[in-house]
């Protein structure tokens, strides 16, 4: 009897060990399994990031990105709930560097067209300011066709985000240009007034000099003579022993008031004598000058030789 009793105490003990080592080597199979499953998940992102990286053409990339969205891991792929908790993290952390390559190129071109306030308000450049509006414009078009994908599940409020500071800086410059068209109208209207002021100035006094030259013009045509005209000198009355007749010719003007006369300002009668020398002029005081800005008086050089004074007759 004793010796059944052992004998039932060995089986017993043999199929708990046996129970037990099943069980142990079950779970260990399973954890193996689910550490190679994780590590081949792993790898995927891995390549799929490296895949990413080799590529230099943007919308190749995008497309990349989108794909590595549409296969993130799941419980659809009858992949084990311990096996997706560890590639959670890996695939995260992949994703917002891929997201990141966009959103990064989204900064650099703001970067490029933003103009300080300070500057934007000195600046009269209307072709950069409108370059820039142009670059934030195109962005904004890229950020709208790229959002769903670029900022994934969290894309209206980033989206919104970039848009909202794009809108922001071209409304800015616009006004700008705006600014700067309306100040070069209300130039090009002074400097329009400022040319016409000026044309009707250069028009009256064109004006008033052909007056005055046709005034002298008449005046010297009236009171010019020739060879057989007198030269009167002294208080003689037109005696033929002061004639003069040397084919030179002389002019004179009785008007009372005054005129502008070879660069000479004269008030009452003034004569012109004209020879190979050119023309001279001198008034009823003595008074001489020429058109070459000499000056003289023939009443001074006439007492200092001992000359009594003649005036010239007027007929």
């Amino acid at each position: 009897m004793k010796k059944k009793r052992i004998i039932i105490i060995a089986v017993v003990c043999v199929a708990v060990v046996a129970v037990a080592g099943t069980v142990f080597g079950v779970r260990a199979y399973n954890d193996y399994t689910l550490q190679q499953q994780t590590e081949e998940r792993i790898k995927r992102i891995d390549d799929t990031y490296a895949d990413f990286l080799d590529e230099t053409d943007r919308s190749k990339k995008l497309e990349k990105l989108s794909d590595f969205i549409k296969n993130k891991p799941s419980t659809n792929d009858k992949i084990a709930v311990e096996v997706l908790n560890a590639v959670e993290p890996k695939y995260s952390e992949t994703l917002e560097k891929m997201q990141k390559y966009f959103t990064d190129d989204y900064d650099k071109i703001i970067k490029e067209n933003t103009i300080s306030s300070d500057s934007l308000n000195k600046m009269n450049d209307k072709k950069k300011i409108q370059d820039c509006i142009d670059k934030l414009n195109s962005l904004k078009q890229i950020i709208d066709s790229e959002k769903e994908i670029v900022f994934n599940q969290n894309s209206q409020n980033n989206a919104d985000s970039y848009l909202k500071k794009t809108e922001g800086l071209i409304s800015s410059y616009s006004d700008r240009i705006q600014e700067i068209e309306k100040a070069e109208e209300q130039k090009a209207e002074e400097d329009k007034k400022a040319a016409e002021g000026k044309k009707k100035q250069e028009e009256s006094e064109n004006s008033s000099y052909n007056d005055t030259s046709s005034v002298n013009d008449i005046s010297n045509e009236d009171n010019s003579y020739s060879e057989s005209n007198d030269y009167n000198a002294g208080t003689s009355n037109n005696s033929s022993d002061n004639s003069y007749s040397d084919g030179n010719s002389t002019s004179n003007n009785n008007g009372g008031n005054g005129t502008m006369v070879g660069g000479r300002y004269v008030e009452g009668s003034w004569h012109s004598y004209t020879d190979e020398d050119g023309t001279s002029y001198f008034d009823d005081k003595g008074n001489a000058w020429d058109d070459k800005g000499n000056t003289w008086n023939y009443y001074e050089i006439w007492d200092e030789i001992g000359i009594e004074h003649w005036t010239y007759a007027v007929e």
